[in-house]
């Protein structure tokens, strides 16, 4: 009796029966087997709510009793999060129910459906592990070489709060992805060995390139296009509450935007490795021309076609370019009616290069 359970969907009932108490969940969604839980121990139980598009969503939390009180504050930060998913892709996939945490013994956290079980409760790691109950709850990817499909959305995701809600570390958010992304020159987004846990959740592959994958397809894309793609994919009847796989998310990206990215999925998540950019220019008059030059850190990629942001100022005037870069090598001309003092590629970090 002293126990209490945390699981997936509602709590129907509650029966005693001399000392021991007997928990009864019900889920009404359809869940993969993986993201089912049973947490277990003398908790302390709080819900707030959330008011989201379609109504107010009970948030229900279990957490260690010495650390409710610490965790009850923290915890009330979900709630602009929530918000900002439930706006930004779809409503909540799971509004009949609830959302809710169970405090465990993990260092970070898992995305058991509308129960996340968490080890702290930092923004990030409930950004994170809240994400998933769209990429990954909602939509799973069907194999564990399509892992970034859920782990690269929820990073980006993270990144989305950060820019929405904490714009102070948006830009630290970039460099650590592109940072660490870059650190060793070989890697494919594409899990390869599926036999090796350590790969499938690799932190630099499934985790940081793949959500630079989405970011370089909303730049690539547009933003309109991007987020109205992701609300395509998620309302697909045959993918939602079921499995999906890259292709299925390529198709819906080339369906809104009209273009084909056949060759951006086999430079950046079938390739490995990344471009480096080399850029000179000169300016004569208000003619200014650059010349472009990359290269690649693994020999799978010969080039990475991207459209390329130059951001030039001068005389207390400024003015971002972008060019589509076709080859390396490739001369750029642009007129530019002040002189130019500075020239920064890229100054949004849009391209995971190094």
């Amino acid at each position: 009796k002293q126990y209490k359970v945390g699981s997936q969907g509602l709590l129907v009932n509650i029966t005693t029966n001399a000392a021991d108490n007997t928990y009864y969940w019900k889920h009404r969604y359809p869940i993969v087997t993986y993201l089912i839980s049973l947490a277990v121990t003398n908790y302390a139980e709080f819900t707030i709510n959330a008011n989201l598009t379609q109504g107010t969503l009970p948030i229900q939390n279990f957490v260690y009793p010495e650390d409710s009180i610490t965790y009850y504050n923290q915890i009330n930060f979900i709630k602009p999060i929530i918000q900002l998913y439930d706006s930004l892709f779809t409503p909540y996939p799971f509004m009949n129910e609830k959302y809710g945490h169970a405090q465990f013994g993990w260092t970070g956290g898992m995305e058991h459906q509308t129960m996340s079980s968490m080890g702290y409760f930092s923004e990030s790691l409930m950004a994170h592990e809240l994400a998933h109950q769209w990429f990954g709850d909602r939509i799973t990817c069907n194999s564990w070489t399509e892992i970034w499909l859920n782990e690269g959305f929820a990073t980006y995701c993270t990144g989305l709060f950060y820019k929405h809600l904490a714009p102070v570390w948006w830009m630290p958010w970039r460099e650590d992805m592109i940072n660490s992304a870059t650190s060793q020159p070989s890697g494919s987004v594409y899990c390869t060995d599926t036999t090796s846990i350590s790969r499938i959740f690799s932190s630099r592959l499934s985790y940081k390139k793949g959500a630079y994958l989405l970011r370089m397809l909303e730049w690539k894309i547009g933003a309109n296009n991007f987020y109205q793609a992701l609300r395509n994919y998620l309302n697909d009847t045959n993918l939602s509450y079921s499995f999906s796989s890259t292709n299925e998310l390529k198709n819906h990206l080339e369906s809104i935007s009209g273009l084909n990215l056949t060759e951006f999925f086999n430079d950046w998540y079938y390739g490995e490795g990344f471009p480096s950019y080399q850029v000179t220019w000169s300016q004569i008059g208000t003619n200014v021309n650059f010349v472009v030059n990359q290269t690649q850190s693994h020999t799978s990629v010969s080039f990475y076609e991207m459209p390329i942001p130059i951001y030039v100022k001068g005389q207390g005037f400024d003015t971002t370019l972008v060019f589509n870069h076709d080859f390396s090598g490739q001369n750029f001309s642009a007129t530019i009616p002040f002189t130019i003092d500075s020239v920064f590629f890229d100054p949004e970090l849009w391209i995971l290069s190094d």
